[in-house]
């Protein structure tokens, strides 16, 4: 299926999108490894100040308001799509999303009021493309790939051509862009994973750095870092880098996800998906950070022929996870106590 206008994912357009930006604030957080901007856009007024200690001395001195500082009056979300250049599914949603706080209305023309209303009581924090390298190198559709085309594009080749598949593509790390064939999406244009970068210099992971020195700075209450692959959408729940209550808190928003899923797109899902990476990824970092609560939401890519989705429906289905959020943190945070 060709793309339509409103999903749009190219570089290019992220730029004109934010450009036409008059209600939220565009900033330049950093550049990617091959010298690419990447682009922030936050609404809602900052309540955040300096802080006097970083979170582990503060909690350790029985002192958190050296880390948070005075209450605040509204949630934090945090929000970036693509730490993988090829899962750019997420793109599409953010620049709806955006849109959507802008003018009222979705790409598509289609109101969410749900959104903007929560949106009047939130802070957010949207990076629409966080490894602007792994983008720049890949087409425009993955739902017209074929699983040649999705190995290719994300995962990268070997010299002679063949797949190098996942997991195995996250071995050697960082890798050398010049020993691969074809270098994948997955990897900044210094061959690091953002997701992965965390314990990396920020020379070679600066995407990695931008986004925990921005985490750092907002103090999120969450953040949500899109994804894809064929078999979405769903959340992936857990991680042996965070306590049990914060799983606990993943699962239930997880099933408020299915729910609203249920009653806006008529699709069931009677399954969950649990990850238990053993170290620190950038996602559990910020739990470590700032408290955040992290979620990783998969969409679907929309290349799943026995399960077919529309553009319309890849936007619609994280919009609606995006929603269904929001709704939560505006009436009971998004964190547990």
């Amino acid at each position: 299926m060709s793309r339509p206008d409103f999903y749009r994912t190219r570089l290019d357009e992220i730029d004109a999108a934010l450009a036409r930006v008059k209600r939220g604030e565009v900033e330049e957080i950093g550049r990617s490894a091959g010298g690419r901007p990447i682009l922030s856009v936050s609404y809602g007024e900052k309540e955040t100040g300096p802080h006097a200690a970083n979170l582990s001395s503060a909690l350790a001195a029985g002192k958190p308001e050296a880390f948070f500082g005075p209450p605040r009056q509204k949630q934090v979300l945090f929000i970036h799509a693509a730490v993988h250049g090829a899962e750019m599914e997420g793109i599409a949603a953010t620049l709806n999303l955006v849109n959507l706080l802008e003018t009222g209305r979705d790409l598509k023309g289609q109101e969410w009021p749900g959104i903007p209303s929560a949106a009047e009581r939130l802070r957010l924090i949207i990076i629409p493309c966080l490894n602007p390298d792994g983008r720049a190198r890949v087409p425009d559709d993955p739902t017209i790939w074929t699983e040649d085309d999705v190995e290719k594009y994300r995962h990268g080749l070997k010299p002679d051509g063949s797949r190098i598949g996942w997991p195995e593509c996250k071995v050697p790390h960082p890798r050398d862009p010049k020993a691969d064939g074809v270098l994948g999406a997955y990897f900044n244009d210094a061959g690091v994973n953002p997701l992965h970068g965390v314990f990396l210099s920020p020379a070679v992971a600066p995407e990695t750095h931008a986004a925990m020195a921005l985490a750092l700075e907002e103090k999120p209450d969450c953040v949500l870092d899109l994804h894809s692959c064929s078999a979405g959408p769903f959340y992936i729940i857990g991680s042996d880098a965070l306590p049990e209550r914060m799983s606990r808190r993943q699962f239930y928003i997880d099933g408020a996800y299915r729910q609203f899923l249920r009653e806006r797109m008529g699709y069931h899902r009677n399954w969950t998906t649990e990850g238990r990476e053993g170290a620190l990824t950038l996602d559990s970092a910020y739990y470590h950070l700032c408290h955040a609560l992290p979620l990783v939401f998969e969409s679907t890519d929309g290349t799943d022929s026995q399960r077919p989705f529309t553009h319309e429906m890849i936007v619609d289905s994280q919009l609606i996870a995006i929603e269904s959020l929001m709704t939560i943190g505006v009436h009971e945070g998004f964190r547990l106590p």
